[in-house]
């Protein structure tokens, strides 16, 4: 973690920041089966009513000013085709904004965290037969070295204690935008498979 001491750094801040919001979203995320078609379909759409609008948000706030490699980590492009894919009608992804580029930096941290998982749920949705040729989104590698790469671009773009509260309320609108995707994806899933 660079110079940064692990339970000082940016990295545990914004961990301790949005620790209870990440459990929360893990739960929530974790109603969605990839074994199964619905499930995945359940999950893309989740997806697919945050990251949109948390995308354009950094676009907006100027984050490739301060993250070089923004544009190839953006993922909206590859999660539309999957969607289109398996010929499900890409949901709302109702808009946002954040402050200054600091707290789009926080939701960046949150975007590119939400990678970590994606090979142990790309060979889930790999295995299913209706989901070959719509795994863009999950299998989706911007080339940049991935997190190890990230963390230390995040400390250079923040490189002020000062500057980490703005972060840390960008990951908590980040999350707080997932959570209500996740609950909208589950309340209108019954009604799509009825």
């Amino acid at each position: 973690m660079g110079t940064e001491s692990r339970r000082t750094g940016l990295r545990w801040h914004l961990r301790q920041e949005t620790r209870s919001r990440h459990d929360a979203a893990d739960a929530l995320g974790s109603d969605h089966d990839l074994g199964t078609l619905a499930g995945y379909r359940g999950f893309l759409r989740a997806h697919a009513r945050a990251l949109p609008a948390l995308e354009a948000a950094c676009d907006a706030a100027g984050l490739a000013a301060r993250l070089p490699d923004w544009p190839r980590r953006r993922r909206a492009a590859a999660l539309a085709a999957d969607l289109a894919a398996l010929g499900v009608a890409a949901p709302d992804s109702p808009p946002l904004a954040f402050a200054g580029v600091e707290e789009a930096l926080g939701a960046a941290y949150v975007l590119e965290g939400s990678r970590l998982g994606n090979a142990m749920l790309l060979r889930q949705a790999a295995a299913l037969p209706e989901a070959r040729g719509a795994t863009a989104y999950l299998a989706h590698d911007p080339g940049t070295g991935g997190w190890p790469a990230f963390l230390p671009l995040l400390e250079q773009a923040l490189p002020g204690s000062h500057l980490w509260p703005e972060a840390a309320h960008g990951a908590r609108l980040a999350f707080d935008h997932f959570l209500a995707a996740l609950r909208r994806e589950r309340t209108a899933e019954p009604m799509l498979h009825a």
